[in-house]
């Protein structure tokens, strides 16, 4: 099984099991959104990607992920497989 077919078993368990919203970088691979919407999940974006800098946006990401409901699902690309190519460093 794929990463997207890994996605569509987790979204379907965390919609069974734990119903809760889903927050994705933005940007993010265009299939998420609909692999999210089958699952009868909704989703919301996550800044991720600061085009000045041609990096990450740590102040908008980090302000998201502070301010997101208890419970929400954050979905967060693994080193290298997000389609920015941007990952965040160690510190």
């Amino acid at each position: 099984m794929s990463g997207t077919g890994g996605l569509r078993v987790a979204f379907d368990f965390i919609k069974r099991h734990m119903p809760a919203n889903v927050l994705v970088s933005d940007p993010t691979w265009g299939n998420h959104f609909q692999i999210i919407n089958q699952a009868g999940l909704e989703y919301h974006k996550y800044p991720y990607f600061l085009p000045a800098t041609k990096g990450l946006n740590w102040d908008g990401m980090k302000n998201s992920l502070l301010n997101a409901n208890p419970g929400t699902i954050v979905l967060l690309h693994a080193c290298a497989h997000n389609p920015t190519g941007v990952d965040p460093t160690t510190e």
